[in-house]
C-alpha cells in the first residue's frame, strides 16, 4: 500500500462452495480457481438494541450493537468459461441460490434425425432419453434442412420436444437434432443439492470473510448490451483483518461477455422486441437464530422461492391481442432468450411457464410497448439458465 487510505478499485472477490454450511472452505489464501470476476457491496445489517435506562435528561442512553446479519451483493457480467462443459465463474454462486448444476459433457445426438414434428414440436429418436423433462432448459441445435439454435421448454417420456419459438414450416425426418455440451442450472428444493459458500472480499490491504452464504440470483439482459447476473446473499460474518491481497488475484483470463444481439428473445413463441428482460429467482433467505454462533445466527437458509421478472416488448398488431388474452385468462406462456454465439460463451435462459401478472400499455421511442410483469409457474421448474 502506498497510502493509508483504502482504494476500493484495488479489490478482488473469491468464493468457494462449502462442504459443511458455515465452515470456511477457503481456509486462508484463495487458490486460482476461487477468484470470481465480480464487484461486491456489503451491508452488515446489525441488530440494534435500545437501552431503557433513564439518563436524568432528554437524552436517551446509546444503543448497543448486537449480532451482525450481513447482506452481500455481487454483480457479474454474464460471461462463459470459454469451454462448453466447464462451469462459468458465476456457477458456484448459482448453486448457492437453490439451483442444481448439471454438466452434459457429451452432446446428445449425432445430430440425429427427427421422426415427426410440427412448427413448435419435434419428436426425437435414440440416443435421446425417455425420461420426462430430461433435457428441459437445455439448448437444441436444429440442422439438416434448417440451421437453428433454440431451446427445450418441454420434454416428454415419448421424446416429444417443445421448442421455445415457432418454425416457419413443420419439422420432420429431414430435421436433425442435437443437444450440445452444456452446463445447466435448474431450481431445486433438495437441500442436499444446493450449497452455501465462503466468500473473501479483499480491498487494498483489508480482508472481510463470510461463511454460510446463500441467496437469490437475478438475470438482466439489455438489447445491444451485455447480460449481468446479480446475487443478493445472506451470510455469517467471520472476520475483518489487515491482510494483503494475494498475488494473481486478477490474473485469470476470461472471454469477453457476449452481446445480446443476433440471438433470440421469444415470448409465447413469438418475437419479443425488448429493450430489457429481467428474471429474478426470488429466493427468500433467513439467518436462523443460533445463540451458540459467533453473531447469534446460523448459516443462511432458503424458506421460499418466487421466480418473477419483467420485459418491455414493442406492441404489434400480430400478437398483441393474443398476449393480452393470455394475461386475462391466466394462461402460461413460454419465455426464451439466447445470447452469444461462441461455444462456452453463449447462454439460454428459459421460463417454460411464465404467467403475466401485469400488462400495461406504454411507449418507447414513439412506439407502443407492453410493460409485462410475470411469475414463473411450476415446482422446481420455473427458471433455467444454461451455458453451452
Amino acid at each position: 500500500m502506498s497510502t493509508n487510505l483504502v482504494r476500493m478499485k484495488f479489490a478482488a472477490v473469491a468464493a468457494k462452495i462449502e462442504v459443511t454450511p458455515g465452515t470456511d472452505a477457503i481456509g486462508g489464501t484463495p487458490v486460482a480457481a476461487d477468484w470470481i470476476a465480480s464487484e461486491m457491496e456489503v451491508q452488515f445489517d446489525p441488530t440494534i438494541i435500545e437501552l431503557p435506562e433513564l439518563t436524568g435528561s432528554l437524552d436517551r442512553a446509546p444503543s448497543v450493537v448486537g449480532g451482525l446479519k450481513p447482506r452481500l451483493r455481487l454483480r457479474m457480467p454474464l460471461r462463459g468459461s470459454g469451454t462448453a462443459g466447464t462451469a462459468p465463474d458465476f456457477g458456484r454462486l448459482m448453486r448457492c441460490c437453490t439451483f442444481a448444476e448439471l454438466v452434459t459433457g457429451t452432446a446428445v445426438g449425432a445430430p440425429t434425425a427427427a421422426t415427426a414434428g410440427t412448427t413448435t414440436t419435434v419428436t426425437a429418436a435414440a440416443p435421446f432419453g425417455t425420461t420426462a423433462q430430461q433435457y428441459r432448459g437445455m439448448p437444441l441445435l436444429l440442422s439438416g434442412v434448417r440451421t437453428t439454435v433454440t431451446g427445450i421448454v418441454d420434454y416428454t417420456a415419448s421424446r416429444v420436444i417443445t421448442i421455445g419459438h415457432t418454425e416457419g414450416s413443420a419439422m420432420g425426418i429431414s430435421t436433425l437434432l442435437q443437444v450440445p455440451i452444456n452446463v445447466l442450472y435448474s431450481p431445486t428444493s433438495d437441500e442436499s443439492v444446493y450449497r452455501t459458500a465462503t466468500i473473501y472480499f479483499y480491498a487494498d490491504g483489508l480482508l472481510w470473510t463470510f461463511t454460510g452464504a446463500l441467496g437469490t440470483a437475478s438475470l438482466e439482459l439489455t438489447t445491444g448490451g451485455i447480460g449481468f447476473v446479480t446475487f443478493e446473499m445472506r451470510a455469517q460474518f467471520a472476520s475483518k483483518t489487515a491482510t494483503a491481497m494475494p498475488a494473481g488475484a486478477a490474473a485469470v483470463l476470461r472471454p469477453t461477455p457476449p452481446r445480446f444481439v443476433a440471438g433470440r428473445c421469444q415470448l409465447n413463441r413469438a418475437l419479443a422486441q425488448v429493450r430489457t428482460l429481467t428474471i429474478n429467482a426470488g429466493v427468500n433467505v433467513i439467518l436462523p437464530d443460533d445463540p451458540e454462533s459467533a453473531e447469534g445466527y446460523g448459516a443462511a437458509l432458503p424458506i421460499e422461492r418466487d421466480v418473477a421478472g419483467n420485459l418491455d416488448p414493442y406492441m404489434n398488431t400480430t400478437n398483441s391481442v393474443a398476449l393480452f388474452n393470455a394475461f386475462r385468462a391466466g394462461t402460461s406462456m413460454s419465455l426464451m432468450a439466447i445470447i452469444g454465439s461462441t461455444p462456452g460463451n453463449r447462454f439460454i435462459a428459459t421460463v417454460p411457464n411464465a404467467k403475466a401478472i401485469g400488462m400495461d400499455p406504454g411507449q418507447r421511442d414513439g412506439l407502443g410497448q407492453h410493460g409485462i410483469g410475470f411469475q414463473g409457474d411450476g415446482a422446481d421448474s420455473a427458471f433455467y439458465l444454461a451455458q453451452f
